[in-house]
């Protein structure tokens, strides 16, 4: 799985996730799989009578509409939703029930929100094919689909980063797909040199609904990390080896548009005027005791860097830790960290440096505030 498809995953997760919100009366299945799916609706072809007293439903709007989600390239063991809507059920003795032969048995659909739905899950012996789907109330059809089920595919491990070439501090993405007949472990380990320490993957039911066993971390690679290709290794129940990757990480150098990126500042202004409404400029007139906004600008930070830019001075009462400036004021600006810094009280009126260094010290730049007796 490329990075691209990767987020495209995450993004069906997330937006398919809220297709199915009730139990299932099946047996929840225990397996690996991430592949993104897309929701099917379609129409009833049959629907129950308006006011059908054998049946106790009505169909209000003339046509009910089964909206079945995780239904394409489906592997044994994923999830499946089901919502059917458009359709009045009152009585109990007369439930809206799912059938497939992809399913353990039927599964009951429960009301929701004005619609019937459930979350079924695949036995892990579903046979590949296009199984037919079918929902009845009180032995009436009310409508049909097909649940396409695929080969079980054996567990994956996945290593993404955000750029083509990895950086030093850099986050990188681990991801393991669990999904396979006797899979059932929950403790995953991830250890390399090149990271700080070994990572715990964490089971998350929301980056790939439909797969129940999706496990990812997303750490940072250490700082000062010599150019090389690392071995990432991925540890089971009991610590037992699973698999090993390999990825390669090298600093940036002369002529890579990150190797100094586009750094200025730091820009001074009093917070109490803001930085839309004060010149930008590298020195400022500051009374003792008083605020000064630091700004700092860069289009391509450092990986890591914008969690440890700090504005250095001797007229601080200390050094001040940059953070990222993500406000709606910032919108169309460069990326851009800022923090307020306070003058000592106990400094003599003269001109003091206020510096910022980045890119690993390639980087130091220099505004001044002129401190004054009040």
């Amino acid at each position: 799985m490329n990075w691209s498809r990767l987020m495209g995953v995450l993004a069906a997760g997330l937006v398919l996730g809220g297709c199915g919100t009730s139990a299932s009366t099946t047996e929840a299945a225990r397996s690996p799989a991430a592949s993104a799916h897309h929701t099917h609706k379609t129409d009833a072809h049959h629907t129950a009578g308006h006011g059908d007293v054998n049946s106790r439903c009505t169909t209000p709007t003339g046509k009910p509409t089964l909206i079945v989600g995780g239904n394409l390239d489906a592997r044994p063991g994923q999830l499946v939703t089901l919502e059917l809507d458009g359709v009045n059920c009152e009585s109990v003795d007369a439930p809206v029930v799912a059938r497939s032969s992809a399913f353990h048995g039927p599964v009951r659909l429960r009301r929701q929100d004005g619609s019937f739905g459930a979350t079924v899950s695949l036995p892990m012996t579903a046979k590949p094919g296009r199984h037919p789907l079918s929902v009845t109330v009180a032995a009436r059809t009310l409508a049909h689909d097909k649940i396409h089920v695929v080969r079980s595919k054996r567990p994956s491990f996945e290593l993404n980063q955000a750029s083509d070439e990895a950086r030093p501090g850099a986050p990188v993405w681990l991801f393991f797909d669990d999904l396979y007949p006797g899979e059932r472990g929950t403790h995953f380990t991830v250890r390399s040199a090149a990271l700080p320490r070994p990572v715990r993957l964490v089971h998350d039911k929301h980056f790939d609904f439909y797969n129940p066993r999706t496990f990812q971390a997303r750490p940072q690679l250490k700082l000062g990390l010599a150019d090389g290709t690392y071995t990432f290794e991925l540890l089971g129940p009991h610590g037992r080896h699973l698999v090993k990757k390999r990825l390669t990480v090298r600093a940036s150098r002369p002529g890579d548009p990150d190797y100094l990126g586009k750094a200025y500042g730091p820009d001074l202004y009093d917070p109490g005027v803001g930085y839309a409404d004060s010149p930008h400029k590298h020195s400022l007139r500051v009374a003792r005791g008083g605020k000064v906004e630091v700004m700092w600008h860069d289009v391509t930070p450092d990986p890591g860097e914008e969690l440890r830019l700090t504005a250095t001075s001797p007229a601080f009462t200390h050094a001040v830790r940059l953070r990222s400036d993500d406000s709606k004021s910032a919108d169309g600006d460069n990326p851009r960290f800022v923090n307020t810094a306070t003058i000592r009280t106990d400094i003599k009126p003269g001109r003091y440096p206020v510096t910022v260094v980045a890119h690993h010290g390639r980087v130091k730049k220099v505004g001044y505030v002129i401190v004054t007796a009040r």
